[in-house]
């Protein structure tokens, strides 16, 4: 989903994933943990079950960065639709910050995030592009169907 014009937004999570930075609306976070393997492989775990989970380095500009694991990261947990909740694994979570003004994603750059992210929020530090939760499911299956490698364009 792209914004259609400048909006102020509610409160956002912010979160680097490596030296970008990004954001999720506090709205949609419904939990954040370390990151922690289930025993039995299955990925993250969320309130006891197995969620959705979506590296957040694959999400920009193809998948461009080194996959590795992340033996420190964090993860943001996020629901978009009633009993839908993905994990999203970050480097680090940083601060909440109160509404800051969000803008379209610029024409050029919104074709190869493949609506991945709502628009960018600009903030004193800096703008970050904030995640659309309702994306990132769908984002999880590219990246299984590629096998964990992102194409370019592609989240």
């Amino acid at each position: 989903m792209v914004a259609e014009g400048s909006a102020v937004t509610g409160r956002l999570l912010t979160f680097l994933v490596g030296r970008a930075r990004f954001a999720v609306l506090l709205e949609d976070v419904l939990g954040v943990q370390e990151r922690i393997e289930s025993a039995t492989g299955v990925g993250v775990m969320f309130q006891g079950r197995p969620v959705v989970t979506v590296d957040a380095r694959a999400l920009g500009w193809g998948g461009f960065e080194q996959r590795l694991p992340v033996p420190h990261g964090m993860v943001i947990v996020v629901g978009c639709c009633e009993g839908s909740a993905t994990a999203l694994i970050v480097d680090r979570v940083e601060e909440i910050v109160e509404g800051v003004e969000m803008r379209p994603l610029p024409a050029l750059v919104a074709p190869f995030v493949r609506g991945v992210f709502r628009g960018v929020a600009l903030h004193a530090e800096g703008g970050r592009l904030v995640v659309d939760p309702a994306a990132l499911p769908g984002a999880a299956g590219k990246m299984a169907a590629d096998g964990g490698r992102g194409r370019p364009g592609e989240a």
